[in-house]
């Protein structure tokens, strides 16, 4: 008997003139039951013995309906804005900044809109599982504030059509972590002149030299570790202008997540929005986009309380004059050999490796096979060579648990870029 039939049951009961007491008995009730269901009754009749829904009739954290239609009305006239033309997106980040400018309150959560877009079939994102945390601690480095960290990448080999048939370009990239500004630029090809030509005449001009620069292992950055080969020339020009450099691990993309998410956006409204007959017309078009992406975008990561503004080009003009930039007689061109090539001095500074130990506690770095003990198995640590002292130190967490000499195959000169660590 399900609890409804019971309540009818005790109301027959009592109709029948059976005692209250022999009533309870029989259906394992409590006296108060009863009297609740008997009361209910004499209200309502039959209508007062169904059960009544305990759940909140008013939900105070509800979106109201006049939010929603703003939400829904905002989406509409990006995507208005977004057909054929321009950067801009129609993510719950440009809906968001669409509600702020028309002073929208309450102000709801990215999370709040994009439920209301896909309530109202306005978007296509299919939810995804959250990524499970790693099993070891990963030794990220800290980015507080703007040219603390910095992520370079590329996109490419990519390829343009043009009248002369297809031609074939890489396109650089780099993000300021905390500060949110980015810069591109295209070229030919992924040598080691123009990764130093981009960094010491786009990207550092524009973003100022980070206290630390991040990439892969691109063989024109990392060059050839197991032949100690690890001198390349971007590699020595961040040196040479005060930056560390930081490789991280081997295979795992996803720690220059800010770089990559760039690349994606990039990839999404330049590469696959505007045709480029050539590299000219494309490096036109990715100004633009860099323009956009600085001055007009709202950048998730910035906000007005904490940092007076939500744009970067706005937040590194308020920081004029704190960040270094490379000297302004400085140019790569006074650096070339007799064969034409860019020749860098090595530079006192400091490059690490991130690396994961496996799971003998064994690790190859460079050409050193270290053994690292059980402890380290299984975990990141990070490899730092000194090139003034000629040293590489080993770090697990705040441990060093290796170090071994490094000799610098020439001589070490100073910084031309010099600031507190």
């Amino acid at each position: 008997m399900d609890e409804e039939s019971r309540r009818r049951k005790a109301i027959e009961l009592l109709d029948q003139g059976v005692r209250p007491s022999e009533v309870l008995r029989r259906l394992e009730r409590s006296r108060d039951w009863l009297s609740k269901w008997r009361r209910r009754f004499d209200e309502l009749g039959a209508a007062g013995l169904v059960g009544r829904s305990h759940a909140p009739r008013h939900h105070p954290w509800t979106t109201s309906a006049r939010v929603v239609r703003a939400i829904v009305a905002a989406r509409e006239r990006l995507e208005r804005r977004a057909r054929g033309r321009g950067f801009a997106g129609v993510g719950s980040d440009a809906v968001a900044w669409e509600l702020e400018l028309a002073r929208v309150r309450p102000l709801p959560s990215r999370r709040t809109i994009e439920r209301v877009l896909a309530r109202h079939g306005r978007t296509a994102r299919v939810a995804r599982p959250a990524p499970r945390p790693p099993a070891e601690p990963y030794p990220a480095p800290m980015a507080r504030r703007p040219g603390d960290l910095q992520q370079t990448d590329l996109v490419g080999p990519r390829h343009l059509r043009t009248p002369r048939g297809p031609e074939g370009f890489y396109s650089f990239h780099t993000v300021d972590v905390a500060g949110g500004g980015a810069a591109s630029f295209q070229f030919p090809d992924k040598s080691g002149e123009s990764f130093c030509r981009y960094l010491a005449e786009i990207a550092w001009p524009a973003l100022g030299i980070p206290r630390i620069w991040q990439v892969d292992n691109e063989s024109a950055l990392a060059g050839l570790p197991g032949q100690r080969h690890i001198f390349t020339q971007p590699v020595r020009l961040a040196l040479l202008l005060g930056a560390e450099v930081r490789f991280i691990p081997e295979g795992e993309p996803g720690r220059n997540a800010d770089v990559e998410s760039y690349n994606a956006l990039w990839q999404a409204r330049v590469l696959h929005r505007f045709d480029c007959p050539g590299l000219a017309r494309l490096a036109r078009v990715s100004a633009r986009f860099d323009r956009w992406y600085m001055e007009a975008r709202p950048h998730p990561k910035l906000s007005v309380a904490q940092h007076g503004t939500r744009f970067p080009a706005a937040l590194l003009a308020s920081l004029d004059g704190a960040l270094p930039r490379p000297p302004r007689r400085f140019s790569i061109d006074d650096h070339r050999g007799a064969q034409g090539e860019i020749r860098l001095p090595l530079a006192r500074g400091r490059i690490s490796w991130v690396r994961r130990v496996d799971e003998h506690g064994r690790l190859r770095l460079i050409d050193q096979q270290l053994r690292l003990g059980r402890r380290a198995a299984n975990q990141y640590v990070v490899a730092t060579l000194s090139t003034g002292i000629g040293e590489i130190r080993v770090w697990l967490g705040t441990e060093i648990v290796s170090r071994f000499p490094f000799d610098a195959p020439e001589r070490v000169v100073h910084p031309l870029v010099r600031r507190g660590r």
